[in-house]
């Protein structure tokens, strides 16, 4: 392989920390290899002095398995030192290259007696210990409610007042297991407690020197430097245009009272709280008659402004004294909380100690805990010459603790991008990685040495560009945590591309109105979106591209495509229905939709009836599946035999009181659940599940419903669940239940093993998470539109590492409750990181892309949207972004409103690096093809070229080379015949079997006419014609046409042909025809017969020469589109609707037919005795006639 500058840097750099920026598809772990390759083979280092460390076992595994190649390849080499190579080879398995758990895993067990753990512990199930979770904080709150005397309260029951609902408890639970979750990740937390409870003694001016006070105001400098711009902007257009003075001077007032404001922050807070509450905004004072566009602008500009002034004073209502005042009023309320989370954590800590398991933070917690020991922790340095870590943007704290302690100054190795940073949810933190990145220094004769990676050797120039128009314009240190300058953009380094591709922007207007069709205005959001991206799909598929990992041009496949989106959930599912209901393959393995399919929903419920008969939704809805078979007459009639009471009551009672079938019906129904019941607790949970899908059939009937296969692979999972509740140490139907609810609410393993594998020919549709690591020749970025998720402001407290806690202000005695000004700090810095994650998100996206990216979004008002994304896309405006594609967008047109005005531009806007289309709901679905696009493809259709037409008959052309040894039946149609003959030299395109009867239900669906219904429907009227008529009017064009077209409409009057398949009839085609020269010869003769059928006894060896049953003739059957008697001899005519594409092409069309019409030819002249002086193959569609010869 080939390195770069910077890539050897990072593979042959000895004796120094590095930190390795790898931007998407630099090929870093290419690198990562060779590095500890060239370590292992050039240094004799044994690869038991290595430590590597990844964030998965996937990773992990393939790791080793690379390295394991790459150390086998040594071998091929005349002047290595095979013994060695082999003995570390032979070492791998053991080889300290895991995730950073199972090294945890190691050490703890390793030192078990420093970290005072039994060296016999389990890792618990997630589940299972999300039970655990559950259970101790339910054991927790019933001894601290005994604890409430009756007469006065408890530091717990003051939380209870001030965190619970009306209903129960459950906030307050919530409140803290999520504190918990946070605590577990910070290395120190006593000490992290500490310090966020003394947050809330500070005075004015200990304030502004803590994290809230600088966060503050940071926030409140972006916000009115964001109003500032929008009114200096404002002001510029008054003063460039004519007829704005007043407005000129309004405008200027307001930027010059805003300038003060910001001066005043210098003073301090309360100065500029008085200056921000002095702002005033005018009526506005435009000026429509000179120009009502500009005016609307500036006013538009001028609200905005105004709107961020008038939230700024809404937030800042209190003065500093108020505002501190209340969090010293909440000090006590945290110091409970912090108290009963402590209390949470020493009972949950017990009930695993019982079981001897530990979770992931306890390694965490032990290995830092043994590692605090100094004499360990240099045994553990000593241990390893060389430390890697891959994904080090993934880190958190508590990891970065733990590293720290076993590096030593010169050997560590840090890979990762903190653009592809997307795993805060799982409390990643990009900060780390973020601080070294500015620390490192880029010299090379530091310590710290910064190697950044830049160049990209997955995606082609057009899906660079893409990425860099967007990420220069949009991501900064403020938001998405890190600057886009020259060292973090991409640089193209592939050789070799085909032409180039731009990247596309589909932006669909949601808006209806009086005139929208209905099934438009009907239709929802996702599904309009998922119909276009189909359609784009079917527009692509087939067509040539040029394929970068091969070097060669081929065609697109189904395989070549991912769909991706920020979530699956109602989207990924409607997708997959969508693609297949118009002729689309797709993979989609259900993500989070997995607990909500039909078939888990059933077996769950019978599940929950079995552990208890009492529960009314379970027994109805097991009563009605194909496991109890009762109609709904069968179950009103239970209902209404006992009107009050429990549903279940009222089907005891009838089971009981009546003597009827369905009485008995009831009964055996209660007995196969009362033997279940049994099974239940005698046998294994994987078992009794596997006994259920047999004694119900469930399993079988699943399979054969649509989707079968994927069903019964739902319910095989189901099965792996129950597989991994037995190695729990949990037991019993009642906890498998339990088990499986945690895994559903907390999204467990919602993803089932798809039933297709990788290398099936489908398009990919997949969230952005699960799209990392992978690539796609074409990307499809769907729902861009969709807002981004703030669900945080919902919460009483917040938490973070940083900030500390952060609560809401509540007051009983005044029932009071109000964001403190902490709360609203860490909502604003919350809102930033969340926003940076999500940018990070979109740069993952939108670098999966090899030869082309699309971008498909929907909005509500596109006019607004396109102000919005005009304007001057500064921090302030990318904050207030609602969705990915509202900050593609402001990339795009920043300052740009000029440059959209026009109607043209709102259809189709072409810039450098992207075309830009607009479409409204309605041309969405019909697809945006105007009639000279769709004669440009036509024609285009018919000229491909000749490489690569011969190149498609090659690959479709392959058959069986003993097709002619299988038997044949006694009888066979003509095409039947020709077929065994030519079917190595056809086209290759599959037969299209013939329209089949619909039922009524389906008639009045929509539904694409094939092409094969299209050729029958010409052949039909072609047959029909009234010939006496025709040589009337053949050699006048116009009344010719008035011809055609009143026999077309009278086969649809007659009700012969549909009104459909007749609006199909191109009567161009057939008029061409009938005043070509052998229409004429045809009207002219004396005879002339159309569809003529034939039975004619054939050889089967003039098919095939080697067949074998020389005495079994083979009759054959045929309609001969139409012939005529010309000098007592027949012209034979075939018609074709078939069209060529180029010389080879037509060749290949007339061998494709020469054998069916010769066998036409032989019929005919057998069957009447006179000779056949020519065959001419028809291309109405062409307008061409083709003698065709022996």
């Amino acid at each position: 392989m080939r390195w770069t500058e910077d890539q050897l840097r990072a593979i042959e750099t000895r004796k120094k920390n590095l930190l390795v920026s790898a931007a998407a598809g630099s090929g870093k772990t290419a690198l990562l290899i060779e590095r500890i390759r060239r370590i292992v083979v050039e240094e004799k280092t044994s690869v038991d002095a290595l430590l590597v460390l990844t964030f998965t076992r996937s990773a992990a595994a393939e790791m080793k398995e690379r390295l394991s190649a790459a150390l086998m390849a040594e071998l091929e080499k005349e002047d290595v030192d095979s013994d060695f190579v082999i003995a570390q080879i032979s070492r791998l398995g053991a080889a300290s290259i895991s995730t950073l758990h199972a090294f945890c895993s190691r050490l703890v067990r390793d030192y078990f007696q420093e970290g005072g753990i039994d060296p016999e512990f389990k890792l618990g199930n997630e589940t299972e210990l999300s039970i655990m979770v559950q259970e101790a904080l339910e054991d927790l709150f019933e001894e601290k409610y005994q604890e409430i005397p009756a007469d006065g309260e408890t530091p717990f029951s003051r939380l209870v007042d001030m965190f619970t609902g009306n209903r129960d408890d459950r906030e307050l639970k919530s409140l803290v297991e999520n504190f918990h979750y946070f605590l577990v990740t910070q290395p120190d937390s006593e000490a992290w407690c500490a310090r966020a409870l003394s947050y809330f003694e500070l005075d004015a001016e200990g304030f502004w020197q803590s994290p809230w006070g600088r966060e503050l105001d940071s926030l409140i400098r972006t916000d009115m430097e964001g109003a500032y711009e929008l009114l200096e902007s404002a002001y510029a257009l008054c003063r460039d245009t004519e007829g704005f003075e007043k407005t000129a001077a309004q405008l200027q007032e307001d930027f010059f009272a805003v300038g003060l404001a910001i001066d005043a922050l210098e003073e301090g807070y309360d100065d500029f709280r008085n200056a921000l509450s002095g702002i005033r905004f005018a009526r506005y004072s435009g000026n429509k008659k000179a120009d009502a566009e500009t005016s609307d602008h500036i006013k538009d500009l001028r609200n905005e402004a105004k709107g961020i002034i008038q939230g700024l004073q809404k937030r800042l209502n209190l003065d500093l004294t108020e505002a501190l005042a209340q969090l010293a009023e909440m000090k006590r309320p945290m110091e409970d909380l912090v108290g009963l989370t402590r209390d949470f954590q020493k009972k949950y800590q017990f009930k695993k100690a019982e079981k001897n398991l530990l979770d992931f933070n306890d390694l965490e917690q032990s290995t830092l805990r043994i590692l605090e020991n100094p004499a360990i922790a240099a045994e553990v340095r000593e241990q390893y010459a060389y430390v890697f870590l891959d994904e080090y943007q993934d880190t958190n704290d508590m990891q970065e603790a733990i590293i720290k302690r076993i590096v030593r100054d010169d050997n560590y190795f840090m890979v990762g991008d903190v653009k592809q940073s997307i795993y805060r949810f799982r409390l990643a933190d990009p900060t780390i990685f973020i601080g070294k990145y500015r620390a490192f220094s880029q010299e090379t004769d530091a310590l710290n040495d910064l190697i950044t990676l830049s160049q990209n050797f997955r995606s082609c120039q057009g899906v660079v560009d893409g990425v860099n128009t967007v990420f220069e314009a949009i991501m900064s240190p403020a938001l998405g945590e890190i600057a886009y300058d020259e060292r973090a953009r991409l640089y193209k380094g592939l050789d070799n591309e085909g032409p180039y591709v731009k990247t596309q922007v589909h932006v669909i207007e949601n808006k209806t109105d009086e005139d929208t069709d209905p099934i438009v205005g009907e239709m929802p959001a996702v599904e309009m979106e998922a119909r276009f991206i189909a359609r784009e799909i079917q527009s692509r598929v087939g067509k040539p591209f040029y394929d970068t990992k091969t070097g060669e041009e081929r065609l697109l496949q189904y395989r070549d495509i991912g769909v991706l989106m920020r979530s699956v959930a109602g989207r990924g599912d409607v997708y997959a229905k969508i693609f297949s209901e118009l002729g689309i393959p797709a993979y989609f393995d259900g993500g989070e939709q997995y607990y909500e399919s039909m078939e888990i929903g059933v077996i769950m419920n019978l599940l929950n009836l079995i552990d208890n008969h009492h529960q009314d939704l379970p027994l109805l809805s097991v009563m009605t599946s194909p496991i109890g078979d009762f109609d709904t007459e069968e179950c009103t009639e239970i209902r209404l035999f006992q009107k009050e009471g429990s549903y279940y009551a009222a089907a005891e009672k009838y089971k009981d009181e009546r003597e009827d079938a369905l009485a008995a019906k009831l009964k055996a129904f209660y007995q196969r659940l009362d033997a279940w019941q049994w099974d239940s607790r005698v046998m294994d949970i994987e078992d009794f599940l596997w006994k259920l899908y047999l004694d119900t059939g469930y399993y079988h009937f699943v399979g054969a419903l649509p989707g079968g296969e994927q069903r019964q692979n739902n319910l095989r999972v189901l099965l792996k669940r129950a597989e991994d509740y037995k190695r729990s140490t949990l037991r019993g139907l009642f906890y498998f239940i339990r088990f499986i609810e945690r895994m559903k609410k907390h999204k467990y393993d919602l993803s089932p093993p798809g039933v297709l594998s990788e290398s099936e020919n489908v398009v990919r549709i997949m969230t952005i998470h699960k799209s990392k690591g992978l690539e796609f020749p074409v990307v499809f970025l769907s729902g861009t539109g969709k807002l981004f998720n703030k669900r945080t402001r919902n919460r009483d407290i917040l938490f973070h590492k940083d900030l500390g806690i952060c609560p809401d202000y509540i007051n009983l005695e005044l029932r009071a409750k109000m964001p403190t000004l902490a709360k609203n700090i860490c909502l604003e810095k919350n809102e930033m990181e969340t926003l940076s994650e999500e940018m990070r998100l979109l740069y993952v996206a939108m670098t999966r892309a090899r030869e082309s990216l699309v971008v498909v979004g929907m909005v509500k008002n596109l006019e607004s949207r396109l102000t919005a994304w005009s304007g001057p896309g500064d921090l302030y405006h990318l904050k207030k972004a609602g969705g990915l594609l509202d900050w593609i967008m402001q990339a795009l047109l920043r300052n740009s409103a000029p440059e959209i005005a026009g109607e043209e531009k709102r259809r189709h806007l072409s810039l450098p690096s992207y075309d830009v289309y607009f479409y409204t709901a309605e041309q969405s679905l019909k697809h945006h093809v105007s009639e000279d696009t769709v004669e440009e493809l036509m024609e285009e259709a018919q000229a491909p070229s000749e490489a690569m037409w011969q190149e498609v008959c090659r690959r479709l052309s392959y058959r069986y080379p003993f097709e002619g040894q299988q038997e044949l039946p006694g009888k066979m149609t003509v095409t039947e015949v020709k077929r065994l003959r030519i079917q190595a030299e056809a086209l290759g395109v599959p037969e299209i079997p013939e329209r089949v009867a619909l039922p009524s239900f389906m008639v009045a669906d929509a539904r694409e006419i094939t092409g094969a219904e299209k050729g029958t429907a010409l052949h039909f009227m072609m047959q029909s014609l009234p010939l006496d008529k025709l040589r009337a009017v053949a050699a006048d064009t116009g009344a010719l046409d008035g011809l055609l077209t009143e026999e077309r409409q009278r086969l649809v009057t007659e009700e012969l042909l549909l009104p459909e398949l007749a609006e199909t009839i191109d009567l161009e085609v057939i008029r061409r025809f009938f005043q070509s020269e052998l229409g004429r010869r045809m009207l002219a003769a004396e005879r002339v017969r159309r569809e003529v059928p034939f039975n004619y006894q054939y050889d089967p060896r003039k098919v095939l020469p080697d067949w074998q049953h020389a005495d079994t003739p083979l009759v054959v059957q045929g309609m001969i589109d139409c012939c005529f008697e010309e000098n007592g001899k027949w012209i034979l005519l075939d018609y074709k609707t078939d069209r060529y594409f180029g010389e080879a092409s037509r060749k290949q069309l007339i061998d494709q037919y020469r054998l069916q019409i010769n066998f036409y030819a032989e019929a005919l002249a057998n069957l009447t005795g006179m000779p056949v002086a020519e065959r001419i193959l028809c291309l109405v569609a062409m307008g061409e006639q083709i003698k065709v010869d022996r």
